[in-house]
């Protein structure tokens, strides 16, 4: 279950997660170009998203909206917790809050808590091998590729590679 506390920097608001957050996260989950390297296709409706939301709120160790001011959620960042001491990334974000520092900024406010706070010893993220954008934000946070998995997932785009990217704490 996560327990997300709010975390913050200049231009961006870490708010815990909230069911009430399925119409503006519908927005990122049901583009498909969001979508594209993500396991699920993308959403139909509201409904479905606050399904995911409830889903990922049971199966996170935190997960927060990503936000400009602590306000609508213009995409969530989840934190699991796959084996004790690491913590695994996912994150979505709509389009037109790409580009704009939101992405590397809820990495950095969340792996200082998840470091500090959990003591985490690793964090990763498990990246499309194709999904150059995510690849790089993790890159630009100092992360460092650990893996590569062919024919790891299944995706709507078929059987994909991964690729395991890392960052030890200290």
């Amino acid at each position: 279950m996560s327990d997300a506390p709010e975390l913050s920097a200049p231009g961006i608001v870490l708010r815990p997660l909230r069911l009430s957050d399925a119409e503006a996260l519908f927005v990122a989950l049901s583009d498909e170009d969001v979508q594209r390297f993500r396991r699920d296709p993308a959403h139909v409706s509201v409904a479905e998203t606050q399904a995911y939301i409830q889903k990922t709120l049971e199966t996170s160790r935190a997960a927060w909206a990503i936000t400009a001011d602590g306000g609508e959620a213009l995409g969530r960042l989840a934190l699991r917790e796959p084996v004790p001491k690491i913590g695994e990334f996912g994150i979505v974000l709509r389009r037109t809050a790409q580009r704009r520092g939101l992405g590397r900024g809820a990495v950095v406010l969340a792996e200082s808590w998840a470091f500090g706070t959990l003591a985490y010893d690793k964090l990763r993220a498990d990246i499309d091998a194709e999904n150059a954008a995510s690849i790089a934000l993790f890159m630009r946070c100092g992360y460092e590729r650990e893996a590569y998995f062919p024919a790891y997932r299944v995706t709507t785009l078929g059987l994909r590679d991964s690729v395991i990217l890392a960052k030890l704490r200290g």
